[in-house]
Formats: C-alpha cells, sequence, structure tokens
C-alpha cells in the first residue's frame, strides 16, 4: 500500500495505491483516523489501484465516515475503478458515503457538500 496526500480545496485527498491486504487494515484506520485526529474534518479517499475492498475495508470506511460526520465534516471516494464501484454501489454504500466518478466534482466550499446531499449529484 502506498500513500500519498494532497489537498484539493476543502478536502484533504488520501490516494492510496496498490491493493489492500487484510493486514493493513489497521494502517489503513491509522491513517484515516490520524487525519481527523488533526481537526481534518473534509477528507477524500482514492484508491488508484484496488479493484476491490476487503469487507474489514469497508468496515474501516463506515467508521471514519461516522467520525467526521460527528465533526460535521465529510469523508468520500473519489474516481473508484469500475469493479470498484459496482461492488460499492452492490452492497448499499453509495447510499451512505458519497463518491465522486471524477476530481471536478470534489466540493469546493462547504455548501456544495449540502447540495451533494440534498440532490445527489456526484454519481
Amino acid at each position: 500500500m502506498n500513500i500519498k496526500t494532497y489537498p484539493s480545496g476543502i478536502y484533504q485527498v488520501l490516494e492510496i495505491g496498490g491493493q489492500i491486504v487484510v493486514s493493513q487494515l489497521e494502517e489503513l484506520n491509522h491513517l484515516i483516523s490520524g487525519h481527523i485526529s488533526n481537526g481534518q474534518a473534509y477528507i477524500a479517499i482514492r484508491f488508484t489501484d484496488a479493484t476491490y475492498l476487503y469487507s474489514g475495508a469497508i468496515a474501516v470506511l463506515i467508521s471514519c465516515f461516522k467520525q467526521v460526520k460527528n465533526m460535521q465534516g465529510d469523508l468520500c471516494l473519489l474516481e473508484p475503478k469500475k469493479e470498484m464501484m459496482d461492488l460499492l454501489k452492490q452492497m448499499g454504500i453509495d447510499r451512505l458515503i458519497p463518491i465522486y466518478v471524477s476530481m471536478e466534482y470534489l466540493p469546493s466550499n462547504y455548501y456544495q457538500i449540502e447540495d451533494f446531499n440534498l440532490d445527489s449529484k456526484a454519481m
């Protein structure tokens, strides 16, 4: 698992390369939780190579999503590969965690996030 972070508007993008194996779930949790603990309430996660997420990784994402929502923030997924998107839709994750198919749709301010939640424009 390779990790690169960079800002994009109000979000901190966590770009995660390589496949995530079960042994790295704790590392993924610490990575996201660390940003949350540092006050970063807007996090976009982009899996650059992964086409599949283990159930443990999905559980980590949902847990972290709840943490940022408690901070009045947002956690979203960015540009998932088709196979991953299909899996997320099949599991209903797309109804909980916003998924943006392109960086250009990533909200640049807080008001656009509210618009997404009301209008479901992301996918």
